[in-house]
């Protein structure tokens, strides 16, 4: 299945094995054929439910697509009927998506200009890579992939390429914020002055080499501690689109940023803060 990013294909392999592991546990010993089992799909997820350590309805919902998903890419090759076909996905629960507070994010942005013993060009990298993902809303695969071709400081524009989705996924371009471009135009300063001429935008200090997933993960624990906000890189994501349907912008305008697919996805999102429904209050009277 050509086109998938390195997530996805590992989500794949993590689902399949697991229902692999499935038929090979339940093949009944009377000699009945396997075909009976490969269609037990409720079964299967009877199983990662109810197994010493239940997998959680997120894994879940995940295993099902990506195995479904294995079938009909058969089905379109063979011409086998899918196991899938007429089944539903299990129900994931109701879900707020995780954004940080204002504040919380503000304390990020600090933590991460004034942590110590960084050199001028480890700042503004991380400085960047953590306001490409609160200003401009790039999750971790996009800002790794991320090519130096792609950030126009001139237009203000960042172009996402082959994002989440099927088939290399969803290309959009989000504008940069005010505040965005200088830090931008920082991080560019001091990878000019070390002459960095690799195609991806995020370099390694190690050279000609664009960063690694593992000094991601390091720079996010790290800042954790730091600012003593508990958020995930993902969160920031989370936190620039509710912080644009907070402001007003409009929901497709929104999605569109994102790179959601479905405008529904968008819509999940439009929670309303604690700290709003205090203003909201505030404001009520019944005087003439």
């Amino acid at each position: 299945m050509a086109g998938l990013s390195r997530c996805t294909a590992h989500n794949f392999q993590v689902a399949y094995r697991s229902f692999r592991a499935y038929l090979v546990t339940q093949v009944p010993d009377d000699g009945a054929p396997l075909g009976a089992t490969l269609h037990d799909i409720d079964g299967w997820i009877a199983v990662l439910r109810t197994r010493p350590r239940p997998a959680a309805a997120n894994s879940i919902h995940r295993y099902w697509r990506s195995v479904r998903g294995f079938f009909g890419y058969v089905e379109h090759l063979t011409g086998l009927p899918s196991p899938f076909a007429g089944l539903r996905p299990p129900r994931l629960p109701d879900r707020i998506p995780k954004a940080r507070t204002p504040a919380e994010c503000a304390r990020i942005l600090a933590a991460v200009a004034n942590y110590p013993g960084w050199s001028a060009f480890e700042r503004g990298r991380n400085r960047a890579l953590i306001g490409m993902a609160l200003y401009a809303g790039l999750r971790r695969g996009d800002l790794v992939r991320l090519q130096y071709a792609n950030v126009d400081v001139q237009e203000r524009t960042i172009r996402v390429e082959g994002g989440k989705g099927r088939g290399g996924g969803k290309d959009r371009v989000v504008m940069m914020a005010p505040d965005l471009l200088d830090i931008v135009l920082a991080y560019l300063r001091e990878r000019h002055r070390r002459r960095l001429v690799l195609p991806e935008f995020f370099a390694s200090t190690a050279g000609q080499r664009p960063i690694a997933d593992v000094t991601i993960n390091r720079l996010v624990r790290r800042l954790r501690i730091a600012s003593g906000v508990p958020f995930t890189l993902h969160s920031l994501r989370h936190s620039f689109v509710t912080q644009l349907l907070r402001a007003g912008v409009p929901l497709h305008t929104v999605s569109a940023l994102a790179g959601h697919t479905q405008i529904t996805t968008t819509a999940g999102y439009l929670r309303v803060w604690d700290e709003d429904k205090v203003a909201a209050v505030q404001r009520l009277s019944f005087d003439g």
